[in-house]
């Protein structure tokens, strides 16, 4: 089951991320954002869309394991008046709705981190990249500075 805050972390997360991509500045890094955006946008269309056609399959076969699991053989000794049943039928039913829907919740929820984490990495990559041309260009300029400036002690400037 997720919580809240987690849900909450995760969407902010993702659509932060989404911001960050808009500020890449080459054109490649730009292209692959949106591959990789238009491909879990595609995963989640497939996803929704299976959800909704198998919906009544998937909570029959939900069902059916809650049933073969409350059947199965225990070997505890429980006297009749302090158990349940275990054969309730709006309770197996509702608890099988419940078990469809947080298993497709997961697979959205692993979906979102997915894309977080694939646009994060090309997020990075290209920073760690500017910052290092950015670096590169201001060199000669620094070493000149470095070579011009032959004062000593405290009279020297920078």
């Amino acid at each position: 089951m997720s919580s809240i805050t987690g849900d909450l972390k995760r969407t902010f997360g993702l659509a932060t991320m989404r911001q960050r991509v808009k500020s890449l500045t080459r054109p490649a890094d730009l292209e692959k954002a949106n591959e990789i955006t238009k491909r879990y946008a595609r995963e989640t269309n497939k996803q929704e869309k299976l959800y909704k056609r198998d919906y009544k399959t998937r909570v029959e076969k939900a069902l059916q394991a809650r049933i073969d699991k409350a059947g199965a053989k225990n070997l505890t000794l429980k006297h009749r008046l302090f158990g349940s049943d275990n054969f309730d039928k709006s309770a197996l039913t509702r608890q099988a709705h419940r078990d469809v829907q947080h298993d497709h919740s997961r697979r959205m929820a692993q979906l979102e981190t997915s894309e977080n984490q694939e646009l994060d990495t090309l997020v990075v990559t290209a920073e760690q990249r500017d910052a290092l041309t950015k670096e590169q260009r201001e060199k000669p300029r620094k070493d000149f500075q470095r070579a011009t400036d032959r004062r000593a002690g405290p009279e020297r400037r920078r």
